[in-house]
């Protein structure tokens, strides 16, 4: 399954990404910042040996037929805002 995880360079984030990463699930980790998505998918590949693409948010959920949103409660309603039109209905 192609999974998605906007705001995913935290802890939360990085546990979930890479448990399914090892599972067989092809996953991406999204982040407010592109630049930082990928830096994380790659530290968080090599430290784990698993493959994960990173970006941001928005191409996370591009990727995604699964968005899994690992942010504090408190950015729910502007991380929603800014992903809202490739979530859909």
């Amino acid at each position: 399954m192609k999974i998605g995880i906007v705001g995913g360079t935290g802890r939360e984030g990085r546990g979930l990404g890479v448990r399914w990463a090892k599972a067989g699930h092809d996953v991406f980790i999204g982040s407010r910042q592109a630049e930082k998505g990928i830096s994380k998918a790659a530290e968080f590949s090599q430290e784990f040996g698993v493959t994960l693409q990173g970006g941001d948010n928005v191409a996370a959920c591009n990727h995604a037929e699964l968005i899994v949103v690992t942010v504090p409660y408190s950015a729910h309603r502007a991380t929603f805002e800014s992903v809202k039109d490739e979530v859909g209905d």
